[in-house]
């Protein structure tokens, strides 16, 4: 008998995965393992930890924080448009060896002009590795399985980063051959994840041809005739989901640090019992979404997840703040795989990589100011008030989402 086409097989391989899986979708997840395994487990967990060892005190770390925000800001439309030029595919692969670079040019140094410097690249180069992920990932799979798609992306992404941020408050004291991490070890596991970086592109590479000029049609119509007023109105929760993020992604070591006293290695157990129930809570998102819509669905889960912060604020013995910290940073992040399709599928994929774009400039700029802001704040009303504060742009996330979104999503 002769043998089946290569795409009959793929399509019965296809056939026995669970909805929104597939050969493509399973090597894009490859790269996405690696990637966040790598940048935001190890490097990011430990670039705060690196910034302390040598001498930067908690405003300038601030400072150093907020940079690849602001290049994400400021790059966000021209990228959509030079994405829509060479393609999503090529540009996530290009963009995550620009972050690998940025990466280990970070660990290299020590002056203060040339880590602003790297730390604006990498931030460049993740807000290029952001616009044209979401754009890429419908392309993948079928329209009913997008939510489904995303939500698998999510506990693999978060499942990465729980490991990474374990490995990351293991490193220093492994390469270091010491109990207690030095800035040189802290400059080794640094550079060891900017190599995972490198070779978390090789998956991409099998994946051209489909997707890979999405948005084409749309760069040769009118600037004026795009719907500007529209995505305006889908995307502006995203600038108070930043708000939210920067207050506390890049400083939940040091709360923990600080306000628990807890050593390296049991901060990293921590952030990454954290990641691993952002990875496995959106699993339920395609039965809210059923249940509720998308915009209904979460609403609900950003009001746990202010609950949440308040308890983690409030919270005087570690295993009730752990508990609260990891059901707030869980339920919150169900936006990111509830809410970027519920965005693909209210536009034209003609318009997707400007929505990307749009979206990600917004975000960035929520997390940039907020970031910037973190060092006065916590001055001014310590960990904790911020934790309180940080539940109320929670709520008016969910509030947002509830407003603008599409009537039928």
């Amino acid at each position: 008998m002769p043998a089946a086409p290569a795409g009959a097989k793929n399509t019965a391989m296809s056939r026995r995965l669970p909805p929104g899986l597939n050969r493509r979708v399973l090597l894009f997840f490859c790269h996405s393992l690696l990637f966040h395994i790598a940048l935001l487990g190890i490097a990011d967990i430990l670039l705060n930890f690196y910034l302390v060892s040598i001498g930067f005190d908690g405003q300038t770390i601030a400072l150093l924080q907020s940079l690849p925000r602001l290049s994400g800001f400021l790059i966000g439309l021209p990228i959509g448009l030079w994405a829509d030029r060479i393609g999503n595919r090529r540009l996530i692969a290009l963009s995550t060896a620009g972050i690998a670079l940025s990466v280990a040019a970070t660990a290299l140094t020590t002056s203060l002009p040339w880590l602003a410097l790297s730390r604006f690249a990498w931030g460049a180069c993740f807000g290029a590795n952001q616009v044209v992920k979401p754009p890429f990932m419908v392309t993948l799979t079928d329209r009913h399985e997008h939510t489904a798609q995303f939500s698998w992306h999510n506990l693999v992404s978060m499942l990465a980063v729980a490991l990474g941020s374990a490995l990351g408050g293991l490193l220093p004291m492994l390469l270091g051959g010491s109990a207690h991490a030095d800035s040189n070890a802290y400059r080794a596991s640094i550079l060891l994840a900017a190599l995972v970086l490198l070779l978390s592109v090789l998956p991409m590479l099998p994946l051209g041809g489909q997707g890979e000029a999405a948005g084409s049609q749309w760069r040769r119509r009118d600037w004026r005739r795009l719907p500007w007023r529209r995505l305006l109105r889908l995307t502006s929760p995203l600038f108070i989901f930043g708000i939210s993020g920067g207050l506390t992604f890049p400083f939940f070591n040091l709360f923990f640090r600080d306000v628990f006293a807890l050593g390296d290695s049991a901060v990293g157990a921590v952030i990454g019992l954290g990641w691993l129930v952002m990875g496995v809570l959106p699993l339920a998102n395609p039965l809210w979404g059923a249940r509720l819509g998308r915009a209904g669905a979460l609403f609900s889960l950003m009001l746990v997840s202010a609950l949440a912060f308040t308890g983690l604020s409030l919270a005087q013995a570690l295993p009730l703040a752990v508990l609260c910290y990891a059901l707030a940073i869980g339920a919150r992040n169900t936006m990111q795989p509830l809410f970027q399709p519920l965005l693909m599928d209210s536009l034209r994929a003609a318009h997707h990589n400007l929505a990307s774009s749009l979206g990600l400039a917004l975000w960035n700029m929520g997390w940039f100011g907020a970031t910037l802001a973190f060092g006065w704040l916590q001055l001014a009303l310590g960990y904790r008030g911020i934790m309180l504060l940080v539940a109320a742009f929670v709520l008016l996330n969910g509030l947002s989402i509830r407003l603008t979104a599409l009537r039928k999503d």
